[in-house]
Parts: C-alpha cells; sequence; structure tokens
C-alpha cells in the first residue's frame, strides 16, 4: 500500500505527541487520531463528547432524544435542555473495566498514563450503561453513539 508508511509516521508522531499533551482539548484530538491511523471508524470522530462533555443519542426503544452528560462532575442522561431548567436524570453506569474491549481498554490506559484521570474517567461511562428516563430502557451508551454515526437504513 503506498500511503502505509505515511499513516505509521502519522501515528508514531501522534502517540509521542499524545504523552506530552496536557490540554483536555487536544488531547482528545490527537487520541482519537491514533484509531484513524489504525483504520479504526467512528471513533476516530466520537470521541469529541468526552471533551465536550456531551453527546445527543436516540433511545433504542422509544426514540426519544436525550442528551447523555459525561463529566464536569456530573454523568446523567436526560431528554430535556439541562442547561436552561432542572430536569429528570438518570445517572450513567460507569463499564468495569474488565468489561472494556480491547480499543476501549487501550484509551483508557493511555489516558491514564497520561495524566488524563478525568477523561479516563469519561472513557469509562462513555462505554458504560444508562436508562432512558422516559420509557426505562436500559442501553449502552457507546452503542447508542455508534447509532448515530451510522447512517440507518429506510
Amino acid at each position: 500500500m503506498v500511503f502505509a508508511d505515511p499513516i505509521a509516521a502519522l501515528h508514531e508522531l501522534t502517540d509521542g505527541r499524545l504523552s506530552r499533551t496536557a490540554a483536555a482539548e487536544e488531547y482528545v484530538n490527537l487520541l482519537q487520531a491514533l484509531p484513524s491511523f489504525e483504520g479504526v471508524e467512528i471513533w476516530d470522530r466520537a470521541l469529541e463528547g468526552l471533551q465536550t462533555g456531551e453527546y445527543e443519542v436516540d433511545c433504542p426503544y422509544c426514540g426519544v432524544n436525550m442528551f447523555v452528560v459525561i463529566g464536569h462532575g456530573d454523568f446523567f442522561c436526560c431528554t430535556d435542555d439541562y442547561a436552561l431548567q432542572e430536569v429528570e436524570k438518570s445517572p450513567l453506569e460507569p463499564a468495569r473495566v474488565q468489561q472494556l474491549e480491547e480499543l476501549t481498554r487501550r484509551l483508557l490506559t493511555r489516558a491514564l498514563a497520561d495524566g488524563q484521570e478525568g477523561l479516563a474517567h469519561g472513557v469509562r461511562y462513555l462505554f458504560g450503561r444508562a436508562a432512558c428516563p422516559d420509557c426505562g430502557t436500559d442501553f449502552s451508551v457507546a452503542e447508542r453513539v455508534v447509532a448515530g454515526w451510522i447512517p440507518q437504513p429506510a
């Protein structure tokens, strides 16, 4: 493959830069670049919510639009605009480290090794579980984030 060497070089440069990056926004951008150089889709773009502190997802059962809040000391999902009013919140359940798949475990381990404890904590919630505040359906947060990125058949 003609691009294999440049992609490997970009991966190496990004990998080296991560440990020297303190700013959360830059760190998340670099962290999601690593999977992109490995050919991993979705998580090469979908980690931004860890920096912004929220994801918008749909309930897999009733279809209601929800905010999943990850960060700033709060971990919950809700169906109303939590920034403007008091809302009913459903707490998130973080994934157990032993339950994490290879990529997720690498992201968590890397963030911890680089001193990004807050981000690492957020990874556990992103790959954890939640319940829809409207219908009570239990769901995987990561699966709903992925569903929002992949076009659904009509």
